[in-house]
């Protein structure tokens, strides 16, 4: 049995279940366990083991295929972060019972009106006396909810203020004497816990001399070149170097700092591996000058979404499985954003496009929202869109609210892979307009692992992998020209039989032939000779 580490330092806002690197590594791992001979010891920061630990559990990893090395206790300015974090969502909940408490009050006094406009217009005894019967009733606890409301409201407003003037002249305060802007000491706060935290686990990496080679999957972190045994990074793509301008606009210093951060891990390393060649030729050799020897492609297999959402020892197997799908469709559903409209909401046989993605400026969402708005509006199609990204992304706000798309657009988050798996198998259509990726989208293989379909942007990754042209003609589509896009989804959609089945006969004959075991082998044999090369240097 080889050990192999894996090393790892993502913040604590990070959860890498809704990440595509998340699934990647779930993959890559549950591949390596099936072999039996090999053992990964996964360095992570402490804030990042528990979640770490649920993904290897969602995905049937066993616990004695893999070990977590690293600091064990969380640092007191994280568990500081984590306090604040519930308090705000303590607020959140009470903000949205306030909302309740303030319409069950209008309501009370609007039964109020109602009930004073019925005894005075009644001419029958007995219904006064019923009138007369259940205000004695009611008295009393509408009278309690009315003072209570209003004893509440006035001493949370007057604590407020107090509180807020407190707090304003104490953080006014801190300003002065800091003179830092309160981005900067988070950030500065933030790189601090962090340096010391991969210190810590730099120090227990290399007291693990039974480790032949370390992996990085991302990267993200300079500190790796301090492991004493070699280093494999891999650099699935450099997105800040691609997009400056769209990402220095999400805030320009802690993206600078995040650009600089990667050209110095890309800098100080001295193994790659990238998942296609557009990566390693455009980006690693010609913008950073590695050694195209320092660099091997190793692409990725197709993640396969179909089990997840499969169903046997029915009688019609097919029929129970799609009814959970639509179960799980509607539990995904009710994470959307819009809690309002998602809350009631009740048809799982409703017809979308599915879009699985986190919103940055790389992954040209706005261009899809373009293209469907128009199908909405012009063409009158009844789909809604789906879309797996946060709301509050500021362009994607504006736009979905400037164009009244709130009930058509479904943002939802945090899906687990059923839930994942279930949005692809319901989705008439998938769709992936992004504009850089580090190789094939799993939006390709995790969408016809379930029988639908997907188009994709134009762009070097996807021809690298689809070379057909009768398939690029129908698969792909030019993610600079909304109407373009708005045109290709239409028709997707009106074709989907035939797309899927054109695509499936490249998904089976093609892309189904490379497996994780494959993958998992190319790397281990990498890491294998890294090793050899090291040990050979030492003597």
């Amino acid at each position: 049995m080889k050990k192999y580490g894996i090393f790892i330092a993502y913040a604590p806002t990070i959860d890498l279940r809704t990440e595509g690197l998340g699934r990647y590594l779930s993959s890559f791992l549950k591949a390596a366990t099936a072999r039996g001979d090999a053992h990964f010891v996964i360095l992570c920061p402490s804030w990042s083991r528990d979640a770490l630990a649920a993904l290897c559990i969602e995905a049937e990893i066993p616990r004695q295929a893999h070990s977590f090395l690293g600091p064990d206790q969380t640092p007191l300015l994280y568990r500081v972060y984590q306090l604040l974090q519930r308090r705000r969502r303590i607020k959140q909940r009470r903000r949205r019972f306030q909302t309740v408490r303030d319409r069950l009050y209008a309501a009370t006094f609007a039964h109020a009106e109602w009930l004073r406009d019925r005894i005075a217009s009644t001419r029958s005894f007995t219904a006064m006396a019923a009138f007369a019967f259940y205000c004695g009733s009611m008295a009393i606890p509408l009278a309690a909810l009315v003072l209570g409301t209003r004893l509440v409201k006035r001493s949370r407003s007057l604590t407020g203020y107090w509180l807020k003037q407190a707090g304003r002249s104490a953080w006014q305060s801190v300003i002065s004497i800091s003179r830092v802007s309160p981005s900067s000491l988070r950030l500065k706060l933030y790189e601090g816990m962090l340096e010391r935290e991969t210190a810590l686990m730099i120090q227990s990496g290399n007291k693990q001399s039974d480790i032949s080679a370390w992996y990085t999957p991302a990267a993200f972190w300079p500190r790796v070149a301090d492991l004493k045994a070699p280093v494999l990074t891999c650099v699935p793509d450099v997105v800040l170097a691609e997009f400056p301008v769209g990402f220095a606009k999400l805030g320009g210093v802690p993206m600078q700092h995040a650009y600089q951060t990667v050209a110095r891990t890309i800098r100080q390393g001295k193994n790659f591996v990238t998942y296609s060649d557009h990566i390693k030729r455009g980006i690693l050799v010609e913008r950073f000058g590695v050694d195209p020897a320092a660099i091997q492609t190793i692409p990725h297999a197709p993640n396969d979404l179909s089990r997840p959402i499969s169903i046997a020892g029915f009688p019609d197997n097919e029929a129970t499985a799609r009814a959970y799908a639509e179960t799980l469709l509607l539990g995904a559903i009710r994470k959307a954003s819009n809690q309002r409209y998602a809350s009631t909401f009740s048809n799982p046989k409703v017809k979308f496009i599915f879009y699985a993605s986190q919103f940055r400026p790389s992954k040209n969402v706005i261009t899809l929202l373009r293209a469907y708005e128009w199908l909405l509006r012009k063409r009158r199609m009844g789909h809604k869109l789906i879309l797996t990204g946060f709301s509050h992304y500021e362009s994607v706000r504006v736009f979905l609210r400037e164009h009244n798309l709130l009930a058509d657009v479904l943002c939802v988050h945090g899906l687990t892979e059923p839930e994942l798996a279930a949005c692809y198998k319901m989705a008439d259509l998938a769709v992936s307009p992004s504009l850089s990726e580090g190789g094939m989208p799993f939006t390709f293989t995790e969408a016809l692992s379930v029988e639908t379909p997907a188009i994709l942007a134009d762009i070097d990754v996807t021809r690298e992998i689809i070379k057909d042209p009768a398939l690029r003609e129908a698969s792909l589509f030019d993610p600079y020209d909304w109407q373009g896009l708005g045109e290709k989804m239409a028709w997707a959609i009106q074709n989907r039989a035939s797309l899927y089945q054109l695509q499936r006969r490249f998904y089976d004959e093609v892309l189904a032939k490379r497996s994780w075991a494959n993958v998992v082998e190319e790397h281990l044999e990498l890491l294998d000779q890294l090793a050899a090369r090291q040990m050979v240097a030492a003597r």
